[in-house]
């Protein structure tokens, strides 16, 4: 079965940890960020020309200007900062969820800063190491990159070549006009992501809104897909707090006819109701009409035990299956 890759954007990393982190530090969208952040002080006495609030309005504008390259620098060390010290709760989270809820062929690709997709992803590997790849598309946190021997890891591992520490990788901050192929692991980032999304089943944006500085990663997203006529049967998933006709409205050019599927909370979504098996489910009910189950999937309040217990049967199906066989379909009435 094909992959399913699913994009985040900030509002996946707010849903993750919606009554903040381990220390009670929340993250943020865009807009507002400056203030929720603390970082009102660096721009208080700055005449800027936009009266918007989001980050990426006001540090394109300052950006341009070489007076306030210090400022720029304040900036972007305190997001650094301030990201890097963000930590998982110790119960289950929404990342650890969408993590055990894809295997080994599927993929996650996130345009967010924060560790916390990495945290989660390094403890989820204690149920099971058949997990998705994590690309990060604007750089992370807590991902290092050696340059030298083209390997990369969480940046306080070492190079497995070298014996050295990773250095951190560069974050792609929010100008209007990114260069997505200047920085080598960001390039090599968006390779994959264009080969995962040229062969996946399925699509899932989650709590990301396609903002206005962001036309080039949506162009060559949109590129990745394809055009509609030849994604007839692939399906596509939206997980959002903006209204469902607006954020299917700025998605319209990845969804083919009715074949997309809206939810507000991520425990509605095809990855909660059929963790592990969503692209083989989905394509079962709408290809050979067999009825799903959405009984058996992850719901909201399991703990890590409850996790463990699920995860079992599905975890024993991938490891006694050939790899070139479909696995059984366990959210069917026929397996």
């Amino acid at each position: 079965m094909r992959a399913h890759t699913v994009i985040l954007g900030a509002g996946a990393t707010m849903a993750a940890i919606p009554n903040g982190d381990r220390n009670g530090k929340k993250s943020s969208v865009m807009n507002g960020m400056i203030k929720k952040l603390g970082l009102s002080d660096l721009i208080e006495n700055i005449k800027l020309n936009t009266k918007s609030d989001n980050l990426e309005d006001i540090y394109s504008e300052l950006y341009l200007k070489p007076e306030y390259k210090q400022i720029i620098f304040e900036i972007e060390t305190r997001l650094y900062r301030y990201f890097s010290s963000l930590e998982l709760p110790d119960e289950p989270t929404i990342y650890d969820f969408l993590i055990l809820s894809l295997t080994e062929k599927d993929a996650i690709a996130t345009f967010n800063w924060d560790p916390l997709l990495i945290q989660a992803y390094i403890r989820c590997s204690e149920i099971t190491e058949n997990l998705p790849h994590i690309l990060c598309l604007h750089g992370n946190v807590a991902v290092g990159y050696c340059k030298e021997h083209k390997e990369r890891g969480t940046k306080d591992a070492i190079c497995p070549i070298c014996k050295k520490q990773y250095p951190p990788t560069k974050l792609l901050y929010p100008i209007k006009n990114k260069d997505y192929k200047n920085d080598e692991y960001i390039k090599k980032n968006w390779e994959a992501l264009d080969f995962m999304i040229n062969n996946s089943y399925m699509l899932t944006i989650f709590g990301y809104s396609a903002p206005s500085s962001d036309k080039e990663a949506v162009s060559l997203l949109k590129n990745a897909w394809g055009n509609l006529q030849d994604r007839e049967l692939e399906e596509v998933s939206i997980i959002d707090v903006i209204d469902e006709a607006e954020i299917v409205d700025k998605w319209k050019d990845f969804i083919c006819s009715h074949h997309y599927r809206y939810s507000i909370n991520f425990f509605d979504s095809y990855l909660a109701m059929f963790p592990r098996r969503s692209c083989e489910t989905v394509f079962a009910t709408y290809s050979f009409n067999m009825p799903a189950d959405n009984s058996k999937g992850f719901y909201q309040g399991m703990d890590w035990n409850d996790l463990y217990e699920m995860i079992a049967p599905l975890k024993n199906d991938e490891m006694i299956t050939p790899k070139n066989e479909m696995l059984p379909l366990y959210y069917t009435d026929k397996k």
